[in-house]
């Protein structure tokens, strides 16, 4: 439960039965990644979207509409006009009760969204669990139409508590009181196997923990190798997250505890927000983002960067 007292996750029951809640506003946040130029590059996947999307749902370019594109570190939150221009035209008030999901199976774009709404003072958004994954999984409806939106106004209102900059994450190095957590794969922790996709060299911030983000689903997945994640997320197995107490023991286990300052990163901010999702969800309350991750920590030379893997995550059964 959130500091709202909602919880973060919807469940596609719920969805089904609320479809046309004329309060609801569902919004579809699928996007892509390929390798380019030795570089991970995010696309929005809109194609996807007009292929078939859940009931009464809207698209959202998180890459094209909700990034900063006149900062130099890629995909950084938007500044609050365009936040609130973008959510004016989706429909999207102060009031309005947002559901958010992707197609990644576990939520990345749209905890991502889910992340932002909530920095900027959105009070009511909760992500999907499972995703569009799920909901095709249930047989439930799918539609090609296009929902008519009626613009409106939203303020964004800055909720420092939910974002942490480099020189926070410089400032916790080695503090006692608070935890970073990296939410990659255990390889991209470790600075080995394949190369970093949003990042300029190999490993991890000084002294984080690993938690990775598959490990939400099944603490099992905490050690699956980049090529066991991918075929993971090309199966049609069901990405719902794991249940609470497995996710409780799984970031005890590496340490994480509900008493301490915690910052997640990852490499762009995606991963990174499906680990505060889910520490939210568990009602942890003291949860910032890292926005600029791995892309900065990695291209400023100044800063220290650890390789090697010595905290090992006990997987829970």
């Amino acid at each position: 439960m959130d500091a709202e007292g909602q919880f973060p996750l919807a469940s596609t029951e719920w969805l089904s039965r609320n479809l046309d809640s004329p309060d609801l506003r569902i919004v579809d946040v699928r996007w892509r990644s390929r390798y380019e130029n030795g570089r991970g590059i995010s696309f929005d996947d809109r194609d996807g979207y007009l292929a078939g999307h859940i009931p009464n749902a809207v698209f959202l370019g998180v890459i094209a509409e909700l990034c900063d594109k006149n900062h130099p570190i890629p995909d950084m939150i938007a500044p609050p006009k365009q936040f609130s221009e973008v959510m004016g035209r989706l429909g999207i008030g102060n009031n309005t009760h947002v559901v958010a999901y992707d197609d990644m199976g576990l939520p990345l774009a749209a905890a991502r969204f889910w992340w932002a709404l909530k920095y900027y003072g959105h009070r009511r958004v909760q992500v999907l669990d499972g995703g569009l994954r799920q909901w095709k999984l249930e047989r439930r409806p799918i539609s090609k139409d296009i929902p008519d939106v009626t613009p409106t106004e939203f303020e964004a209102d800055e909720q420092p508590g939910w974002l942490a900059t480099k020189e926070d994450v410089v400032a916790a190095l080695w503090q006692p009181d608070t935890i970073i957590v990296d939410c990659l794969t255990p390889e991209l922790y470790r600075g080995d196997g394949d190369r970093h996709l949003w990042g300029q060299r190999a490993g991890h911030i000084p002294g984080a923990v690993n938690v990775p983000y598959l490990a939400n689903i099944d603490p099992k997945l905490a050690s699956a190798t980049t090529a066991e994640r991918e075929a993971l997320l090309s199966s049609a197995r069901s990405f719902m997250f794991a249940t609470p107490e497995k996710l409780g023991a799984l970031y005890k286990s590496a340490g994480v505890m509900p008493d301490r300052q915690i910052i997640t990163y990852c490499g762009r901010g995606n991963a990174a927000a499906c680990g505060l999702l889910a520490l939210r969800s568990l009602g942890y309350r003291n949860v910032r983002l890292y926005d600029g991750s791995w892309t900065e920590w990695s291209a400023d030379k100044s800063l220290p960067v650890e390789t090697g893997f010595p905290y090992p995550i006990e997987p829970s059964e």
